[in-house]
């Protein structure tokens, strides 16, 4: 009799998702199938569950995966930086598979814009293998992504989330070319905060300005280098402004960073640059995020908005590298706020809807 696995399946937006069983392929050359260990749940899931991000159905959700290789096709034999992978390795790979040869991924150092590009948790599971998102038993790894074994001494949870949340702001702050003593603003105090917070706190900057909307997310996130929390709710528009120059010299932020997921931030996050200040536009993943603003201001002070989508795989190598050098420092352990099985998916993304969690992870 053929293996089976299960994976919870959404079928439409806005609807409970399904947990299906589907047959268990073999594993042709430069595959990998792996035992899915630990899969959290990130906002672009959420979107997509919500409906506001289109997307093929039927789908299996969840891209912050790690697992453990259960079996190697023919021609797999080391992880991207060159480290012997076995049955049993616990591995996470990138959010994409990309050719490698196209415009993008050749001449343009773009991967994660392949023109073949395929991702994990984003396209239908409706042709085999089926399994090819985090909310299940089993994935298949394909030969176009690039796999990173990870460290014995960092456990499921705290690896799960560099494959997105962590290796995403990486990138974005790659792009910032982000500098020691740099005074920086990010907008959003979930994981990607909280992640874009330890990087700049790692890399010497010198105000961390974390806004958001709930206080217990600010103080959380204090415990990963934020110098200075503003919760928005109470203090706004020009005000915020004022208060973002105070705490620099009466300059603004060099670089602030938009990882909230709302687009009516975006004007006020502009305004609380310097001159010459960048913006990293992260979290507004989903169409008809639409804002206003004077493209005057954007001439006058030299500002530069930079939109970061997914990363490079040198960005999940640091990241993995950053989570094992920095553990003792920050307590990443404690960003998955709460656990359920692939039975309980459907409380477990209602849970992470509600904004109740730093992180929901699906633990198998």
């Amino acid at each position: 009799m053929q293996p089976k696995g299960r994976a919870a399946v959404m079928t439409k937006a806005k609807a409970p998702l399904e947990i299906w069983e589907y047959p268990l392929a073999g594993v042709e050359k430069g595959w990998i199938l792996v035992k899915i260990k630990c899969c959290a749940i990130c906002g672009s899931d959420l979107h997509t569950w919500l409906g506001t991000r289109p997307s093929p159905t039927p789908i299996i959700l969840g891209h912050e995966i790690m697992g453990e290789i259960v079996e190697m096709g023919a021609g797999v034999s080391w992880d991207s930086g060159g480290r012997p992978l076995t049955i049993g390795d616990r591995i996470t790979w990138t959010i994409m598979d990309s050719c490698g040869k196209c415009y993008y991924c050749r001449e343009k150092g773009l991967m994660m814009k392949c023109l073949d590009l395929k991702k994990y948790g984003h396209d239908s599971c409706a042709a085999p293998p089926h399994f090819i998102g985090g909310f299940a038993e089993y994935c298949y790894v394909m030969p176009g992504t690039c796999v990173i074994k990870i460290p014995d001494d960092l456990s499921d949870e705290v690896s799960a989330s560099a494959n997105c949340a962590l290796a995403t702001v990486a990138a974005g702050w790659d792009a910032a070319r982000l500098e020691p003593g740099d005074n920086i603003l990010i907008q959003g105090a979930g994981t990607l905060g909280i992640y874009a917070a330890a990087l700049a706190k790692s890399q010497g900057c010198n105000r961390i300005i974390v806004t958001d909307v709930m206080d217990n997310r600010l103080e959380f996130i204090k415990q990963f280098g934020a110098t200075d929390t503003v919760n928005v709710k109470e203090v706004q528009g020009e005000d915020l402004v004022r208060m973002i120059q105070g705490m620099t010299r009466g300059f603004g932020a060099d670089v602030a960073m938009e990882v909230a997921g709302r687009p009516e931030v975006v004007p006020v996050g502009l305004k609380c640059l310097r001159k010459g200040g960048q913006y990293i536009e992260i979290g507004n993943v989903f169409p008809g995020a639409n804002f206003t603003y004077d493209a005057s201001d954007i001439i006058f002070r030299w500002l530069t908005i930079k939109g970061v989508h997914n990363y490079d795989t040198k960005h999940l190598e640091w990241g993995i590298d950053f989570l094992q050098r920095y553990q003792g420092l920050f307590p990443f352990k404690d960003i998955v706020t709460h656990r359920f099985a692939l039975d309980e998916i459907n409380q477990a993304m209602e849970v992470a809807h509600s904004g109740k969690a730093i992180r929901v992870a699906i633990k198998l």
